[in-house]
């Protein structure tokens, strides 16, 4: 029974992954005029289109709502001068991290969440040395409306003065959707030259 349940799931995964990778396509992000900021991430071509850009104050914002109900945002984040002194510098010299480093965009947007208070299922991956860091929530009840609705995100620092949070969500979503934010997740790649030459 154990070795049929096993050989089920792993059929189910398989799946999931070959149709996941029928008809992706590469999209990239950048802030603008920052080739050195450039983020990519493979999505179904067929489910998500282009994406919609806007200035929010200093910050940068790509948003896009897939066919099957999933969305996915991309939120270039511009750090103040203070912001940076109080969510890099002093972090980095209390606990002799690197001036670039995931963590600070992670601790900033999971600290900072309005939807902190209603998270379930709270989990986070990642490695400091890593170009990215993940965190995934349940979300079953938002201001006394009961809800099924998975958040998962990925957080990296493309410069100095930049956050960002990369957003995918999806209602009434099943353990195969699950799956396949996961796998779009890990199709996140940071691009962007670090060499800054080239742009000046």
């Amino acid at each position: 029974m154990r070795t049929f349940l096993k050989n089920t799931i792993l059929l189910i995964t398989a799946i999931v992954f070959l149709s996941f990778n029928v008809s992706l396509k590469t999209f990239e992000f950048m802030y603008p005029k920052r080739k050195h900021t450039i983020i990519a991430l493979a999505l179904n071509a067929d489910n998500f289109g282009k994406f919609s850009k806007e200035w929010r104050g200093k910050d940068y914002y790509y948003y896009s709502k897939g066919k099957e109900g999933m969305n996915c945002s991309i939120l270039y984040y511009k750090l103040s001068e203070e912001e940076r002194l109080a969510l890099v510098e002093i972090p980095r010299i209390t606990f002799g991290t690197s001036d670039i480093n995931p963590v600070y965009p992670s601790t900033y947007f999971s600290t900072n969440s309005n939807l902190k208070d209603y998270e379930t299922n709270v989990e986070t991956w990642g490695d400091l040395t890593d170009d990215f860091m993940f965190r995934q929530s349940d979300i079953t009840e938002f201001q006394g409306v009961k809800m099924k609705r998975k958040h998962m995100y990925a957080y990296c620092m493309p410069d100095k003065d930049l956050f960002v949070q990369v957003h995918l969500s999806k209602p009434d979503y099943t353990s195969s959707d699950s799956t396949v934010m996961r796998q779009i997740l890990n199709s996140l790649v940071k691009k962007g030259n670090k060499d800054r030459k080239s742009e000046k």
